[in-house]
């Protein structure tokens, strides 16, 4: 976070504002790829979770494997 902080504070003294774009893209792609792995992380759990409903669904009642 420092890092990021010095690297704005730098470019806004030199004054080129093709460099502050630069400085803002980099930051924006961590934040998208951050998002994305939690998407992806998210997209992973509801799978699992689909899965583990579907193996519960085809399971016999616990009543009925308790009386065999």
């Amino acid at each position: 976070m420092e890092a990021a902080s010095a690297a704005c504070n730098e470019v806004m003294q030199s004054g080129s504002s093709e460099q502050v774009r630069s400085v803002a893209a980099a930051t924006d792609t961590r934040g998208k790829h951050r998002i994305s792995a939690e998407l992806k992380r998210l997209e992973q759990e509801a799978r699992f979770l689909e899965e583990e409903l579907e193996q519960l669904e085809k399971m016999e009642a616990a009543s009925a494997a308790c009386n065999e």
